[in-house]
């Protein structure tokens, strides 16, 4: 799960959000906001979101923000002079959320007129409980929020505000803007807002943060049933579990999964897709009907946790020279470290746990029981991102079906920026082609993947950050930076075969396309210099759009050609579309080359969301990850946004079973994969600090008694649920 929106944000924020102030003068103090005289500060405005002065639960006047479904609605405040919080202070401010659900909301703050929503920025999040008042605050204190988590513990003073993106360090005394939003919320929700205020800095006394994480990995303040305190507790989990697991399927599923007593279709050996009485569907090898359902993430590197620097926040660590000394590891290489650090130690509690468990042989006993889990939880699927060493070419071992995957981003091929989130391959560069073949060859055909017929397909890249539909500057931001190369340079692959693409449409008349998007061209060869239009005119979306579903087709040409000369009889799954990051122009472009068309749709349901242009396509689709996490068993984030947030355990069970049986129940998708199997770690994974309650096991290895119960529910009437009649 790929949650570095920086770019994306930057462009939306920017455009959408923002009305920033002109040149500042010197700032004045932050003031103490209320709203008990009944009004609204001019300064105070809404988007795509309204405001109202409301009574609150004590009676004090505040205010009340009704934010729209839709793209970022939110409430801004932006004075005519910036505010000084202060060195060693923090923002305060008291937040009610009235709904019946868990709302995640963000802060921005900005510290210069030219804040882009990443740099001069800083972008925090935090959860707001349903039916609940609580006070929040957002410490400005260097490194703070750079402590490698994206959800902080509770403080004494109120819930922290934990970073999401942008600068870790902003300047203080002078804040020309803030913003309370919402990320794409599917429903109109509210928030009340009252006593904004500056508080000195609660993190000036951080002994709150030490011994946080048990020897096990655990949150210390917060106790459970089935937390585990020493280790003859994982010992008899260990017994418990083993008596009560059986891997066998049910007599109603083919040895692949699929539904034995159903209709039989032709048998090719190989997982396949068609459509059967209205509804897409895949065929396992024996021509059995097959929806997958699957748990991601199915490997170990990705529970490390940062350890340098935050050492005095972990209890009982083992010796280096121990026997779990094994599970330290030291890193050069990491996405986003905290604390400023570009090196240090990292360790893995969950692989140290599963070492107490089941002994030296571990990893071993991990890769076979957990398809034991698997199979009598009722998943018929291993989904992304399994470990290609234990998983990939071993499906007649594990008797378990599964998707593989690959990276593009190897190689020395060109690629194009997407603002501060990353940049995207430039498939025009032969280079690429070159690329992918290494990809396909090293990552995928090395393991036996190509002669397995356990393998349902594969997914290539996760969510390409082909530009946010919100605003048509998002949207096209790919073509934009495409013309802004110079098409001299050796690199600039795609400028120069969009420039051929214009030539061609306009017959070689430039004045066809001056008219068209108003600009001044002598010649099509004077396109050849940088283009950076102040916006995309209306006349020139058109352009635009085709230009952009060419990037695409591009891309997904050169993908879905290798893929079909190396292994002709597995399914292209597609790149995994985020909502962020994908328009129709670019799934119209995919649908002609996938066999799948897969997104990732962190929502309570697959149904409803119009950026999904799922009934126009002709193409079946799959999701690759949706998640719902709780805060009630002592991890600190419960997901991305709000419509990932569980009250509770049996709340995220509640929603597994309901958003399952929507994909069962819609006729375009053949497969559901949750995000992921184990709980992310405590404080943070190592290299982006992500810390939600995903996991269908915690990190001791104790899986989550709710979740299982409903995974086998839902699981058992899937078939019945998806094409009628009984097992």
């Amino acid at each position: 799960m790929k949650k570095m929106l920086a770019g994306v944000m930057a462009l939306i924020l920017t455009g959408s959000l923002l009305s920033s102030p002109g040149t500042v003068e010197a700032a004045v103090p932050f003031p103490t906001l209320n709203f008990d005289n009944g009004a609204v500060p001019a300064y105070v405005t809404g988007s795509n979101a309204t405001l109202q002065v409301v009574t609150n639960t004590t009676g004090s006047k505040a205010l009340r923000i009704n934010y729209a479904a839709g793209d970022f609605p939110s409430v801004q405040f932006s004075p005519s002079t910036p505010w000084n919080v202060g060195s060693g202070n923090a923002i305060a401010f008291e937040l009610t959320n009235p709904t019946d659900k868990d709302i995640t909301f963000y802060l921005r703050v900005d510290d210069s007129a030219q804040a882009d929503g990443v740099k001069d920025s800083i972008v925090t999040q935090a959860v707001a409980k349903a039916k609940s008042t609580k006070n929040y605050f957002l410490s400005l204190s260097p490194n703070v929020l750079d402590l490698g988590m994206r959800f902080l513990p509770p403080n004494p003073a109120g819930a922290q505000m934990g970073y999401a993106w942008g600068d870790k360090t902003i300047n203080s005394s002078n804040i020309v803007s803030m913003q309370f939003f919402q990320l794409y919320p599917s429903a109109s929700s509210a928030l009340v807002l009252d006593n904004l205020k500056v508080i000195k800095d609660p993190n000036t006394d951080p002994s709150y943060l030490n011994g946080i994480a048990d020897k096990y990995g655990q949150y210390t303040a917060v106790n459970w049933g089935d937390k585990v305190t020493k280790d003859q507790d994982l010992l008899d989990d260990k017994a418990q579990e083993a008596a009560a697991l059986n891997g066998a399927p049910p007599a109603v599923l083919s040895q692949y999964g699929g539904w034995k007593n159903g209709p039989k279709l032709q048998a090719t050996g190989h997982f396949r897709v068609t459509q059967h009485a209205g509804k897409w569907t895949l065929v396992d090898p024996e021509g059995y009907l097959f929806f997958s359902t699957g748990l991601d993430v199915v490997r170990l590197d990705d529970m490390h946790t940062w350890i340098s620097g935050r050492d005095s926040m972990f209890k009982d660590l083992p010796a280096k020279n121990s026997s779990l000394g094994k599970h330290f590891r030291y890193t050069t290489s990491v996405g986003s470290p905290p604390l400023g650090q570009t090196e240090g130690w990292l360790f893995n509690h969950y692989s140290a746990n599963l070492e107490r468990k089941y002994g030296n042989d571990y990893v071993n006993q991990w890769k076979n029981i957990s398809v034991a889990r698997f199979k009598n939880w009722g998943f018929n699927s291993l989904g992304n991102w399994s470990e290609p060493s234990l998983y990939f070419g071993k499906g007649s071992q594990h008797k378990m079906a599964y998707v593989a995957n690959g990276w593009t981003n190897v190689g020395t091929h060109a690629t194009i920026p997407s603002g501060e989130w990353g940049t995207v391959a430039d498939p025009y560069d032969p280079q690429f082609t070159t690329s992918v073949k290494n990809m396909v060859q090293n990552q995928i055909l090395a393991y036996g993947v190509a002669q397995d017929p356990w393998v349902i397909g594969v997914y290539i890249d996760n969510e390409i950050p082909w530009g946010s539909p919100a605003t048509t500057d998002s949207k096209y931001l790919l073509i934009s930076n495409i013309l802004a190369m110079n098409a001299s340079d050796a690199k600039s692959h795609a400028k120069r075969a969009m420039i051929a693409h214009l030539q061609t449409k306009y017959n070689n008349n430039i004045g066809a396309l001056n008219t068209k998007w108003g600009t001044s061209f002598a010649s099509f060869t004077a396109m050849n210099a940088p283009f950076k239009p102040a916006q995309i005119s209306n006349g020139m979306v058109p352009d635009y759009s085709a230009m952009l579903k060419l990037l695409a087709r591009k891309y997904f040409s050169i993908v879905d050609a290798e893929l079909t000369q190396k292994l002709p009889n597995k399914l292209y799954l597609g790149a995994r579309f985020a909502e962020w990051g994908i328009s129709k122009e670019v799934q119209e472009a995919a649908a002609e080359y996938v066999d799948v068309v897969s997104y990732n749709v962190y929502k309570e349901s697959v149904n409803g969301h119009s950026w999904m242009d799922i009934s126009s396509l002709n193409k079946p689709a799959i999701v690759g990850e949706f998640a719902f996490g709780a805060n009630d068993r002592g991890i600190f984030g419960t997901g991305p946004n709000s419509e990932s947030a569980a009250s509770s355990q049996q709340n995220r069970a509640e929603k597994f079973t309901n958003y399952v049986n929507a994909a069962l129940k819609n006729p375009y998708f053949v497969g559901t994969h949750w995000f992921q199997y184990v709980d992310e770690p405590l404080l943070g994974r190592h290299w982006d600090g992500e810390n939600y309650n995903l996991g269908f096991v915690d990190v001791a290895d104790v899986p989550y008694a709710a979740m299982v119960n409903a995974a086998k529910n839902v699981h058992a009437k899937a078939y019945a649920t998806r094409f009628g009649g009984s097992l």
